[in-house]
C-alpha cells in the first residue's frame, strides 16, 4: 500500500546540493520532513561513503554525474558513478528495509512514435543516457529479487530558478537579461523538447512514492517545444526582444522531437503538471526578480 510522505518523517535525499536536490529538500522540509541532505557539499562520496540510514523512511536518489556532453568525454566514469553508485544505495537501502526514489533521466534515445510511455523501446544514443538506464536496471532487479519498493522516474526536460546555464532554458533567460549581450547565439534552433518546471517536477518525486515492488514513470510536460519557440515564448514573458543567431551547429545524435505519455503517472497518484512553458518561464522570472 503507498502511503504519503507525512511531517515527522525521516527523508534521505542523495545529490541534495544539486538543481533538484536543493529545491526536493526545501520541499520536504516545507513539509515538516526531517530532511537528511547528503551530496558533494557535505563531502559525501556516493562511491565510497555509506548513507546514514538510522530511523529512514525512504530515500530520493538523485545522486550522480549529469551532462551529455560531458559523459562523452568520459563515459567510464559516468557509468561508475550512475551505475555502481546507485548499486551501492540499493544494496544500503536493502539492508535497512527502506524504499526507494530512483530519479532517471531520458532514455529512449529517438522515439518511433509520440508520445513516448514506458512501454516505448529503449535505445539510449549517449553514455549519460546510457549509464541512468543501467541505474534504472539495477533498480528493478533489486525490486524483483529482494521484494523492495522502488519508484524509477523517467524525467524529462526540466528547468527552472537555479539551473545551470549549461541547460538551454536558463542559457536563454540569461542572454535576455543581460543588458550586455545584444544578441541570442543558439547552436540549434530544431530540436523539440518536453519542457517541464521544477516545481512540478518536484510535485512528481513527492507524489509518487512507491509500493511495494518496482514501478517506472514518465514525468514530463506532454508537450514539445522547439528552440526557436522557447526563444518567442522567453522573449514575449520577459518583454525583451534581441536578434536570434542559429549558428546551425546540430549535436551528433540529435533527437528531433520528444513528447512524454504520463498518463501512468496519472493513474497511479493523480499527478498532472500544473504550469505550460509561458507561466513556468513567468513564474522564474517572478522568483529571480522578487
Amino acid at each position: 500500500m503507498r502511503a504519503p510522505l507525512i511531517a515527522g518523517d525521516r527523508v534521505l535525499v542523495t545529490g541534495a546540493s544539486g538543481f533538484l536536490g536543493r529545491n526536493l529538500v526545501d520541499r520536504l522540509r516545507q513539509l515538516g520532513c526531517d530532511v537528511v541532505p547528503i551530496g558533494r557539499a557535505q563531502g559525501f562520496d556516493l562511491l565510497t561513503d555509506r548513507l546514514a540510514l538510522d530511523g529512514v523512511r525512504h530515500v530520493f536518489h538523485l545522486a550522480g554525474e549529469t551532462g551529455v556532453l560531458d559523459a562523452w568525454s568520459d563515459p567510464s566514469r559516468f557509468h561508475l558513478v550512475n551505475a555502481h553508485g546507485t548499486v551501492r544505495v540499493l544494496e544500503q537501502c536493502r539492508e535497512a528495509d527502506v524504499s526507494l526514489t530512483y530519479v532517471g533521466a531520458y532514455i529512449y534515445g529517438i522515439p518511433e512514435r509520440l508520445p513516448i510511455d514506458e512501454s516505448h523501446p529503449v535505445r539510449p544514443n549517449n553514455p549519460y543516457a546510457f549509464s541512468k538506464w543501467m541505474g534504472e536496471e539495477a533498480c528493478r532487479w533489486y525490486a524483483s529479487t529482494y521484494d523492495m519498493s522502488i519508484t524509477a522516474i523517467r524525467l524529462f526536460n526540466v528547468y527552472g530558478p537555479g539551473q545551470s546555464n549549461r541547460f538551454l532554458i536558463t542559457r536563454i533567460v540569461d542572454q535576455l537579461m543581460d543588458p550586455a549581450v545584444e544578441s541570442i547565439e543558439l547552436m540549434d534552433l530544431a530540436p523539440r523538447r518536453d519542457y517541464l518546471f521544477v516545481d512540478d517536477a518536484i510535485d512528481a518525486f513527492v507524489a509518487a512514492m512507491p509500493e511495494r515492488g518496482f514501478r517506472v514513470l514518465n514525468v514530463g510536460q506532454g508537450q514539445s517545444w522547439s528552440v526557436s519557440e522557447v526563444v518567442r515564448i522567453a522573449m514575449d514573458v520577459l518583454g525583451v526582444q534581441k536578434p536570434v543567431v542559429d549558428k546551425g551547429n546540430a549535436r551528433p545524435n540529435e533527437i528531433p522531437d520528444v513528447v512524454a505519455d504520463c498518463s501512468a503517472m496519472r493513474d497511479y497518484c493523480g499527478w498532472m503538471p500544473r504550469r505550460d512553458l509561458q507561466t513556468g518561464i513567468a513564474t522564474w522570472l517572478k522568483e529571480s526578480v522578487g
